[in-house]
């Protein structure tokens, strides 16, 4: 991480620590199985790398995994995007998707009804940018919006964290 952050923005690039969390301990080894972890197990051993590279370290990125804990698909999980790593530890940087993971919430996960819920789910999550594209936080974001849906302090708040990391990048000078 501090490898490649460096000590100035401005000469160096953003570290992003993925697959948040628990990705390489899937069923089978299979992509997007859900893993079994016990809590204590998810706590030492899974989390702690993120903890460190986010406390000690000062990872600015974070990117969420495809699969489930406990039934909860990690890119709509309030808990782990807001509460653990934002709330307990003071994470300020950007949660970014992995691929198609907004999508994934409806089309695999199916915990929400249609691309528009899984945007909402996972911005109100604290996912702030999806990608490669803009697939649900394109359009069926903005319909959200305008249908009041999600609330604007939502998007306001994932916009200001990527505009102030643009800012300390140098990106705009």
């Amino acid at each position: 991480v501090a490898g490649l952050q460096g000590s100035d923005w401005q000469t160096g690039v953003l570290a992003t620590g993925k697959h948040f969390v628990g990705y390489g301990a899937s069923e089978g080894g299979m992509n997007w199985a859900p893993p079994h972890i016990n809590g204590r197990e998810l706590d030492e051993v899974y989390l702690f790398p993120f903890e460190a590279a986010v406390c000690e370290a000062g990872l600015m990125s974070v990117m969420n995994a495809y699969h489930e804990l406990d039934g909860v698909p990690c890119g709509g999980s309030h808990y782990l995007l807001t509460e653990l790593l934002r709330e307990r530890w003071g994470f300020d940087g950007i949660v970014v998707s992995d691929y198609f993971a907004v999508n994934q919430l409806f089309m695999f996960h199916q915990i929400v009804h249609d691309k528009q819920s899984a945007a909402v789910k996972a911005l109100a999550a604290g996912l702030d940018v999806e990608l490669p594209n803009t697939d649900c936080y394109g359009a069926p974001l903005r319909e959200a919006l305008q249908q009041g849906k999600v609330d604007v302090a939502l998007i306001d708040r994932s916009v200001r964290r990527v505009l102030e990391q643009k800012f300390a990048l140098g990106l705009f000078e």
